[in-house]
């Protein structure tokens, strides 16, 4: 049994005789209790015996589950009549399925998840839990709220065992729990709230189960009841589910949008309400938790269709400006105004418009205005006293603001050149930028360094536009240094932070990729090829962040290699082959380059765009520069192997050989290349097509969505289901897979097209000798396959891309299915009401027929009984006559002397 795991449980028992003794009476106690509640005939009997039950249910937890779990589920499935019984049966199984180790009445010595071994042997048996799940069909109070808290138990313990049990009874079981919000009692629908956000919790076909219920409608109109985001903790459990009920479920999120339940929020940002001085503890987490939501619909990790459709509609209703307002007003707690900052990145990510509206934004609060984006990054640069995750927060809408905006880069780096004297007195971001690079402040360095490398990276001419930038290292103004040599002494000054120095190197790193004239720079500069041999060859090097520097160092140097231009005789790609050959060594160069890539840091920061950390401590890698070394770190390991396979002793004539051969293959290189790009030309041609495709599959979507609005009207009105939705969903299905096979053909084109070029440059690799010429020509040949390499990348990333717009079709098109199969159910039972109902006519039909009968029954036995009636009087009228007449005689024989007979002198006792 489940419930013997663990410990022993019986080991425990204290050697006192005392303690010994009332255990087992207890033990007795309890089975006579069970014999009781099983035997006994009296209702009342079996009350008293499980009431006391339950007295034991928490310090006697371990017997009374054992003996009396059974009985108390056939309770449950049994008569359902006697209510308070099953109210003792579900508090008692509550009680032994809950277990707090702290609490004193509990029975002690225990294993810590007896409470889910409990569990688990009780649902073993789904009909128990289905019998549970009826319960909250009872209008009974105690009953309905009883029920809600033991399967509020059941999925805390179990939950995903739970979900399915529950999604096994048909999406009516999901329904009568989302019914329970509209319970006028309000501890029933707080209860009810409980619950959801268990049952809801990374559950995507519960979820959309629970939206197709207008549980959204629902949740929206507590918050509103409730008071918004200054209501309570109901408010706070209304968020919970709707965050539960939005995160990685892209159907939810687009009928979220689409029902205009974006618009509902801007009421939660009211002015008057986050403008307030005085903010409760409650009243932040509920705007915490409504930012959450907000992010939840445009996080980067969404698919690209959603997140514009988002960020458009936010940005439409007003959102975004009641959000911005909220970066000007003093009084907001420093995590609110955090989350609110975050939440203001992800709106503008890539998104033009809104990143020229966020630009625009002004700061009117101080002496003169400016723009936030101004003042914000100044709390970064300067704000030691900040809060950290709100300058962290900083960094990343900064990000956002650079993502994409190719304009806004360019006029930060002009901000960064040198400009005329008044111009060079004015406040910019690159000058707050350069402050930040400078500082001795660890996080304002690492965020500046990560900002300048966010700044040129994938942008050649920005990255050639910063070699320019020079800066002057005392007030003298003489001497000036550009931004490379400063970055080489802080290198090299002892002083520097480890998150200083990775930081730096991170920027550098960012810089040479893809840039010749940054590595002809960098390689010009005294002591940077000597410092970076010196980081890589060092063996005194036990922690593991100063291992990610020696990877880092062999990252740039490998892209000097990678990306030179042979301008510098110095370092020359021949050179520096020969220093990683004869001083570092080609394994140990290739270890120390691979260590990065098995960091904990590195594969944490490739997870997600997004920055998460909560101490300085954290802060080593981000999203962007991780996604630079897995592109470009093969690309280095490629060129190593390639040049150490090369044979040094072949003869003048092989090499002229070879050189002819070589220069045939270029040829062919040439022709294949010019093929690839007509092949690309016609692939982006069709996939175009194929966008359009996609965006009439979408108008179709729209017309099933319009159809199965009018099928859930046609249901209420007793019409047959409408067979054309299946048909259209079936349709769009086809028509996907065909796109899906359209995309694996073009992968697979793709692939045949580029296979040939590298397996020419491979071959020539193999082949090549000593000869200088013909190695030079290697070299750019090889530089031209790494932008290949890069290229390709792209490509694939575009195919990516298009392959989740097609995923998101199938999610919507299952989401259609899942509600068309609920509206088929619901038109069964609809049939099935129609039927009784029409049985019930019947019935009432024949009654109306026996009452009519009944009536003229009745309207004869009135006729009767009028005559009777009157017969009846007649019948008096003649007795009184009589009367008279007997009266009259009796005096007649009286004054005659007669005598008179006994019933005329008993008449009158008769009377």
């Amino acid at each position: 049994m489940a419930f013997w795991r663990g410990t022993s449980i019986f080991s425990s028992s204290t050697p006192q005789t005392t303690t010994t003794n009332d255990k087992t009476n207890n033990q007795e106690t309890i089975e006579r209790l069970c014999d009781r509640l099983q035997s006994a005939v009296r209702i009342d009997d079996r009350r008293d015996a499980l009431r006391n039950l339950k007295g034991f249910s928490k310090k006697c937890k371990l017997e009374v589950a054992t003996q009396s779990m059974l009985l108390l589920a056939n309770i449950l499935q049994g008569d359902r009549t006697d209510l308070e019984l099953i109210q003792l049966a579900l508090e008692t199984l509550s009680n032994v399925m809950t277990y707090e180790p702290d609490n004193h009445d509990e029975q002690p010595n225990l294993p810590q998840d007896i409470n889910i071994q409990f569990t688990e042997l009780f649902i073993k048996n789904k009909e128990q839990v289905h019998a549970a799940l009826d319960l909250i069909e009872e209008i009974d109070f105690n009953i309905r709220r009883t029920a809600i808290k033991f399967l509020t138990v059941l999925l805390t313990n179990c939950t995903k065992l739970l979900q399915d049990i529950i999604l096994e009874s048909g999406p009516m079981g999901v329904s009568k729990l989302v019914d329970l919000l509209q319970d006028e009692r309000e501890v029933i629908r707080n209860d009810t709230l409980l619950l959801l956000q268990i049952l809801t919790r990374s559950n995507a076909n519960i979820q959309k189960i629970v939206a197709f219920e207008n549980g959204f409608e629902r949740l929206f109109e507590i918050l509103i009841s409730e008071g918004g985001s200054d209501g309570g903790v109901i408010v706070e459990d209304c968020l919970a589910v709707l965050l539960n009920l939005l995160k990685t479920n892209p159907s939810n999120q687009s009928y979220f949008r689409e029902s205009s339940f974006i618009r509902r929020l801007v009421d939660c940002f009211a002015l008057n309400s986050i403008g307030n001085k005085n903010w409760l503890k409650q009243k932040e987490t509920n705007i915490r938790l409504f930012l959450q939501i907000i992010r939840t619909l445009v996080s980067p990790t969404n698919s690209n269709q959603n997140i514009v459709a988002c960020q458009r509609t936010i940005s439409q209703c007003g959102l975004l400006h009641r959000l911005c307002v909220m970066l000007t007003i003093s009084t907001i707690p420093p995590d609110v105004l955090a989350e609110a900052i975050n939440t203001i990145g992800e709106i503008i990510r890539g998104h033009a418009e809104n990143q020229q509206f966020f630009c625009s934004v002004m700061n009117t609060t101080g002496e003169s205005p400016q723009p936030v984006l101004l003042s914000l990054l100044y709390i970064m640069v300067a704000g030691e006293k900040q809060l950290f995750t709100l300058r962290i927060a900083i960094l990343y809408c900064f990000q956002c603001y650079l993502c994409k905006n190719d304009y806004g880069k360019a006029m930060i780096v002009q901000t960064l050149l040198p400009q005329t004297e008044n111009a060079s007195n004015q406040y910019t971001l690159g000058h707050l930028l350069i402050v930040g690079f400078l500082s001795k402040d660890i996080v304002a360095a690492w965020c500046s360094n990560v900002a300048l490398a966010h700044l040129i990276i994938d942008n050649q001419q920005l990255k050639e536009a910063v070699l320019k930038v020079v800066l002057a290292i005392d007030q003298s103004q003489l001497n000036p240094k550009s931004l490379m040599e400063i970055s080489i002494d802080l290198l090299e000054n002892s002083s520097s932070s480890f998150h200083t120095r990775v930081a730096i190197l991170s920027f550098l790193c960012t810089w040479l990729s893809n840039c010749q004239l940054a590595v002809q720079t960098f390689l010009s500069i005294p002591n940077s090829i000597s410092y970076l041999i010196s980081q890589i060859c060092s063996q005194s090097v036990t922690e593991d962040r100063e291992v990610l520097i020696q990877s880092l160092c062999s990252f740039a140097f490998g892209l000097c290699l990678v990306f030179n231009n042979n301008q510098v005789s110095t370092y020359s790609t021949e050179s520096l082959e020969r220093i990683i050959k004869k001083r570092i060594g080609v394994d140990l160069f290739q270890e120390k380059l691979e260590l990065l890539s098995k960091s904990d840091c590195y594969a944490k920061a490739l997870q997600k765009p997004q920055l998460t950390f909560s101490k300085s401590n954290d802060m080593v890698l981000d999203y962007e520069f991780s996604r630079l070394y897995k592109i470009l770190e093969g690309s280095i390991t490629r060129l190593l192997t390639t040049r150490t396979n090369d044979d040094p002793t072949k003869s003048s004539d092989q090499s002229t050989a070879m050189l002819a051969q070589y220069t045939d293959l270029l040829q062919q290189q040439n022709q294949q290349i010019n093929a690839y790009q007509n092949q690309e030309k016609q692939f982006l041609e069709e996939r175009n097509f194929y966008q359009q495709k996609i965006f009439e599959l979408e108008q179709s979507l729209q017309e099933i969505r319009e159809q199965h609005t009018s099928l859930k009207l046609s249901s209420e009105q007793n019409q047959n289901p409408d067979d054309g939705l299946k048909s259209l969903c079936e349709q769009q299905q086809m028509e996907l897979e065909y796109l899906r096979n359209m995309m694996a053909y073009q992968q697979q084109q793709y692939y045949y097209l580029t296979q040939p070029v590298e397996n020419g440059i491979e071959q020539l690799n193999v082949n090549h000798d000593d000869n200088q010429t013909v190695k030079n020509e290697q070299q750019n040949h090889v530089q031209e396959q790494a932008a290949l390499n890069v290229r390709i990348s792209e490509l694939q990333e575009k195919i990516n891309a298009f392959d989740e717009q097609c995923k998101t079709q199938n999610d919507e098109i299952a989401r259609l299915q899942l509600e068309n199969n609920i509206l088929q159910e619901k038109l069964t039972n609809e049939k099935r009401k129609v039927s009784i109902l029409e049985s019930l006519q019947g019935e009432i039909q024949e009654v109306i027929d026996q009452k009519a009968h009944l009536n003229n029954e009745y309207e004869k036995l009135n006729v009767v009984h009028q005559k009777n009636i009157k017969e009846q009087n007649e019948l008096l009228l003649l007795c009184s006559t009589y009367e008279s007449q007997l009266r009259q005689c009796r005096n007649v024989i009286q004054s005659a002397g007669l005598t008179v007979p006994n019933f005329l002198l008993e008449m009158d006792d008769a009377l």
